[in-house]
């Protein structure tokens, strides 16, 4: 584990895990609210990002592999840093759609 990539994608990935038990955690404590507010005021992307609480562990998976292409050196470092950040990019604006629809669903 040469490459400082492979720390941010271990680092990632542990992080991915415990957002999703956080997450499904919250949502299982607030699900009537939510499933009573979806239909009225939220968006159809954040709607999509309450009813799939998964999608954590799916990033945590997507880090893994990106995990084990650092580790096994195949593409070049440059590559995996675009993948990284892209990766935070959407997963950053898949973040903020949570918290607005936690924050509308608690008013």
């Amino acid at each position: 584990m040469k490459r400082l990539t492979t720390y941010y994608f271990l680092l990632l990935a542990g992080f991915n895990v415990f957002f999703a038990l956080c997450l499904s955690s919250a949502t299982a404590k607030h699900g009537y609210l939510i499933k009573e507010s979806l239909g009225t005021a939220l968006p159809l992307p954040t709607q999509w990002i309450l009813q799939y609480s998964w999608w954590p562990l799916a990033g945590a998976a997507v880090c893994a592999i990106g995990t084990v292409l650092s580790l096994l050196g195949r593409p070049k470092d440059n590559t995996l840093r675009n993948l990284l950040i892209v990766f935070l990019f959407v997963e950053l604006g898949a973040m903020f759609l949570t918290a607005i629809a936690f924050i509308m669903v608690r008013f």
